[in-house]
């Protein structure tokens, strides 16, 4: 169960970054999914 959680989150996250358009195109939400699944909690992708 902790790692459906974990999943769970990060899709939040994900969703909720594109709703802010933090994330702008499929590849943004690509690169950051790769990345969190990779490395950790902070997002690959720079939103400047």
């Amino acid at each position: 169960m902790p790692e459906q959680e974990k999943y769970k989150r990060l899709m939040e996250k994900v969703i909720q970054e594109t709703d802010n358009a933090t994330i702008q195109s499929a590849e943004e939400m690509i690169q950051t999914l790769v990345y969190e699944l990779s490395n950790g909690t902070n997002s690959a992708v720079d939103h400047s």
